[in-house]
């Protein structure tokens, strides 16, 4: 019997011991394709095609300038990448954005010369769909499907149609539409190569146009309206070729900042593209020798033109289209939080079946309550929040064995916890309430027992931006539901005080977030919601998690010491995305991956009974995590069972 019991045993190993190779997580490379706005220092490790042109921005770099066009200041492109541990650096210096100052989306004819240019800087400049095909060039048309890109072109395009006549726009009314349509074949091609998180921000031209006060002057509100429109064809083009892009609506956010300037650590003038600093120079040539550090964080723009943004208008940037890709990893731990839940819960009603089976009163009945506390820590991609917090969770329920030695009951458990999301992210206050129903039968040394869940959810969820020195304070509330079934059997060896044997079992839940949006601080008639608000889609978060381990169990008296290890494998494929979407601007939906969670683990927990009286069992146990790279759990809980 006990040969064949043990030939069982590792027969059950096999069956549910599979181990599965985990997914890349987070961004492993940055690359970026654009004009002047998104340039690292493009022409400080390229030609401009002019011997003069090459000495000047030597000379600018000699002086502390950065080799882009934001003076001796640090680009967006720089600090976004740096945000998830890449390099943002140009092509030729170590990187791979291929931005360049003066770069055209596509090469345009200049009806005066008849010829064709790529751009206005140079005459080495490079298109942005051309950066694209040589990007794709580079890695044999095949792109690296964990890699961060972001596409930043347009501006020079609106500026090339703005020094165009009457005539020619009379003749050429589709311009912008058919430009908008070639960038989105070339965004087509490199989602087709393999690319997956691709940003699309638009053009911050309300900022340009701007006057006194942070309202569009009269003479540029035709400038502006062609702006947003040629901004609205290039993102509906990416969504008419079946492109999956990620919106930056850039434009929003320094309309905010130009009418509330004081907030970022500007003055009313200082944000006006009339008053950029060093206005007499290219900002490519900007040096220390034209700028204070101050004026890098006083002042919004810098060089001539007032087109480009100062270090602290750069970081602005930066903050909001990093607030766009973490935002939706946030909100994943909803889920996961509800998933946690669900394996300490069934965790509990098991260990009470346990007890329930030890003693039973003269009618049959059984009642119990538990309590416990614990510490859950879920880890995300580098550059992407996690969370920790303090669980509290309460149970009760009742039993009946029937004639045959069936048990049945059901048990209701309350939960709470406050997730704090690292890197000052913000936290989510979630509440569990749940209704179980369980079975439980034992055989000879075999046994086995079912636990079936419903639950509710409630979150309450608080997610602040920074945006350079201002920080927009989002919240939400969202709720949800879960399922969840149980199921657990083993068999009992008895050697004298001692009775142990393996442990398997199955845990299968489905948890569901519904969708929610954000409102921030920064609400008001331009932004219903805010300018860094999200709307995000419905959650689903399914897991189906076996286990296998051994327990062992000893009679000392009235006390019975117990132990027990297991190794969990999650069935489930876990590539899961979040949906989320603008609050801003009429723009398609995005997705970014989920929290990345482990395939295999461990789980131990020891503890003890104690049989005070003929009717009252008490239970302490102690449990934790290990081998796990993605969450670390433990806690402890007490419990009592009194029979009637």
């Amino acid at each position: 019997m006990r040969l064949l019991f043990f030939k069982a045993a590792v027969v059950a190993c096999i069956a549910l011991m599979s181990f599965g190779s985990s997914r890349a997580e987070g961004f492993n490379q940055f690359v970026g394709f654009g004009d002047s706005t998104f340039d690292s220092g493009y022409f400080r490790y390229n030609t401009t095609g002019s011997a003069s042109g090459d000495a000047q921005v030597a000379a600018a770099v000699a002086n502390g300038a950065s080799g882009a066009f934001v003076g001796p200041g640090v680009m967006n492109s720089l600090m976004l990448a740096s945000r998830f541990g890449q390099y943002g650096g140009p092509i030729g210096g170590g990187g791979t954005n291929f931005a360049n100052g003066g770069a055209f989306s596509a090469p345009l004819l200049v009806p005066s010369t008849g010829t064709y240019l790529s751009g206005v800087s140079a005459l080495t400049n490079v298109a942005t769909n051309q950066q694209i095909q040589n990007y794709l060039l580079s890695v044999g048309g095949a792109a690296n499907p964990n890699a961060l890109y972001v596409v930043k072109t347009g501006d020079n395009d609106l500026q090339f149609v703005r020094a165009m006549s009457a005539s020619w726009m009379a003749a050429n009314p589709t311009f912008l539409a058919e430009l908008a349509y070639g960038q989105a074949a070339n965004v087509a091609l490199l989602q087709a190569a393999g690319a997956r998180a691709i940003v699309v921000p638009n053009s911050y031209n309300y900022a340009v146009f701007a006057g006194l006060g942070g309202y569009i002057a009269s003479e540029n509100v035709d400038l502006y309206a062609r702006s947003l429109s040629y901004g609205m064809m290039r993102w509906s083009s990416l969504s008419g070729v079946g492109v999956r892009y990620i919106p930056a609506d850039i434009d929003s956010v320094y309309r905010y900042v130009v009418q509330n300037p004081t907030l970022f650590g500007f003055t009313p003038s200082s944000v006006l593209s009339a008053n950029t600093v060093a206005s007499s120079l290219s900002p490519l040539l900007v040096s220390w020798a034209d700028v204070t550090p101050a004026e890098l964080q006083t002042s919004l723009f810098i060089g001539a033109n007032g087109v480009h943004f100062t270090t602290a208008g750069q970081t602005i940037e930066a903050d909001y289209e990093a607030s766009l890709l973490t935002g939706p990893g946030q909100m994943s731990l909803l889920a996961e939080g509800g998933v946690q839940g669900g394996w300490a819960r069934a965790a509990t009603i098991q260990g009470q079946i346990d007890l329930s089976g030890k003693q039973r009163g003269p009618n049959g009945l059984n009642v119990w309550a538990s309590g416990g506390v614990g510490t859950l820590q879920m880890n995300n991609a580098p550059g992407f929040p996690g969370d920790s917090g303090t669980p509290f969770v309460g149970t009760l329920g009742a039993d009946y064995q029937t004639p045959i030695g069936l048990i049945v009951g059901a048990a209701f458990t309350l939960g709470r916890q406050t997730q704090q999301f690292s890197m000052g992210a913000g936290h989510f206050d979630q509440t569990d309430e749940t209704l179980s129903l369980y079975a439980a039968y034992k055989a000879g040394p075999v046994w086995g027992n079912a636990v079936a869940s419903y639950g509710l959810l409630q979150d309450s969820i608080e997610r602040p931006v920074a945006l350079g020195l201002f920080t927009d304070a989002n919240s939400a509330d969202a709720t949800g539901q879960s399922l969840a079934l149980a199921l657990r059997a083993g068999g009992d060896l008895s050697l004298g005080p001692v009775t142990t044997g393996p442990v398997a079992g199955l845990i299968v839940q489905r948890v569901r977030i519904k969708g929610f949006t954000e409102t921030g601080t920064t609400f008001g008639q331009s932004s219903p919601n805010g300018i860094t608000a999200l709307s995000y889609g419905e959650q689903v978060r399914d897991s189906a998690v076996s286990q296998l381990g051994w327990r062992v169990l000893v009679d000392v008296g009235n006390w019975q010491p117990f132990a027990e290890a297991k190794w969990n494998h999650e069935l489930v494929d876990q590539h899961r995305m979040v949906k989320a979407a603008l609050t801003t601007a009429t723009a398609g939906n995005y997705k970014v991956d989920a929290t990345p969670v482990a395939t295999d683990w461990a789980t131990g927990s020891t503890g003890a009974s104690f049989r005070l009286s003929d009717r009252v069992l008490l239970r302490g146990t102690a449990s934790a995590t290990a081998f796990n790279p993605k969450v670390v759990t433990y806690g402890g809980e007490l419990g009592i069972n009194v029979s009637f």
